[in-house]
């Protein structure tokens, strides 16, 4: 995995760490003088009497990230005489044309789990200088069809309906999938099975297929927290700053098509059905939205008694979205390919909430616990993931009008 968390790090914006002001802390909130609470030994040294100093936070977090991909047919049971061997027809599409794989079918809507890291720096007047990254791990989705459909009753007069069929066209003779099936003269039976002739492509008559569906959502923010208002029970903040967030996603499909050992047929033995990685192909396509904007905000804190305090926090940004879509087919042995890709530009409005309730047992020590959730408006989604056209690629891509991401953390943050 590219990402993987093992720096630790940097959560916590403002609200986290400067906590509730305490009546007898109005004019320094972080004045230990006379204070009988134990304070927790800093890893730099001690606290500074006035609050100032570097404070780290990690939170954990579990978001739910919806699955943005559109429902296209994939594959269908049957295939297609090639040569005409079966059907006396050239190109006639033999077999029931029921519905094999969809993208539709990965199935429920999974939860991501993340991780949220901040390092910062507050001044003794409570100016908060801060930078943070929030980042979700992978989170895949699959689906696939084989040679045994739903109907276990209608596998087709020569099994036919055993098979699976997608519409890939354009494709060069690399990728014609096993020579035997294409040069027989005529059905060959190989373990009860009919294995037809001239069957051409990997997609025609296929044995398997496979698709995946993987989403990855990082968010980096860089900015001030600037104290607006702040009484013995409340404090307001303005934000300010940048931010950068990144939607990526690939969707990957894979389709097999087994070959027959044709020397064993001029042994008079019995033929058996044997794979190779050159009758195999993958499809791959992925999108990367890269977003980059300013960021302002505003945020409110109460103080609730022993040490508990509630926050909200809202920041609003306009980014501007860099989209690459790649989009390609290529061999399992990775010796051939077809590939195209675009890079798309629009803008993208996005706003973010916070919701946490910290809890402060000592000085320099804060734990919290909220819901937050970040929109997006005018982003992009694959519709149609799959571009049949082997030559010129081309996938469906619309705009997805509203993209949420929400959820809860939970974490703690620490002053130097």
């Amino acid at each position: 995995m590219r990402y993987r968390c093992t720096i630790a790090g940097l959560l916590a914006a403002l609200g986290l760490l400067t906590g509730p002001l305490s009546p007898d802390a109005r004019a320094e909130p972080w004045d230990l003088a006379g204070n009988t609470m134990p304070t927790l030994p800093a890893p730099t040294g001690p606290y500074q009497h006035d609050g100032s100093g570097f404070y780290t936070g990690m939170e954990f977090v579990m978001y739910r990230t919806y699955r943005d991909v559109g429902a296209q047919q994939v594959a269908k049971r049957g295939l297609v005489d090639s040569a005409g061997l079966l059907a006396g027809t050239p190109g006639a599409f033999i077999g029931s044309g029921e519905e094999a794989l969809n993208t539709a079918e990965f199935g429920r809507q999974a939860w991501s789990p993340g991780c949220k890291l901040t390092f910062g720096y507050r001044t003794a007047e409570g100016w908060n200088f801060y930078a943070s990254w929030l980042h979700l791990f992978d989170t895949k989705y699959s689906a696939g069809a084989g040679i045994q459909g739903p109907n276990f009753g209608n596998p087709g007069q020569n099994l036919e309906n055993n098979f699976l069929f997608s519409p890939v066209y354009n494709f060069s003779a690399d990728f014609t999938g096993p020579v035997a099936r294409t040069t027989s003269g005529g059905p060959i039976t190989v373990n009860g099975f009919i294995v037809f002739g001239a069957l051409n492509g990997i997609w025609n008559g296929a044995t398997d297929m496979t698709i995946a569906f993987t989403q990855r959502f990082d968010n980096w923010d860089l900015g001030a927290k600037i104290p607006v208002f702040e009484s013995e029970n409340a404090r307001t903040y303005a934000i300010a700053g940048g931010r950068f967030a990144w939607i990526w996603e690939r969707f990957m499909w894979r389709t097999e098509a087994l070959g027959i050992d044709v020397d064993n047929i001029a042994l008079g033995q019995p033929p058996q059905l044997i794979e190779d990685p050159t009758w195999a192909a993958r499809y791959l396509n992925t999108m990367s939205q890269r977003m980059y904007g300013p960021m302002i905000g505003t945020g409110h804190e109460v103080f609730l008694g022993s040490g508990f305090s509630l926050g909200l926090e809202c920041t609003w940004s306009l980014l501007l979205d860099i989209a690459k879509q790649r989009a390609k087919y290529i061999r399992e042995d990775e010796a051939v390919q077809s590939k195209r890709s675009w890079t798309d530009y629009r803008l993208v409005p996005n706003a973010n909430v916070a919701l946490n309730l910290t809890w402060q047992p000592m000085d320099g020590l804060t734990f919290r616990i909220g819901y937050s959730a970040q929109n997006y408006f005018n982003t992009l989604q694959m519709t149609n993931p799959i571009g049949f056209n082997y030559g010129q690629i081309d996938p469906g891509y619309t705009t997805k009008a509203y993209r949420i991401l929400h959820g809860a953390n939970v974490g703690v943050g620490f002053v130097w």
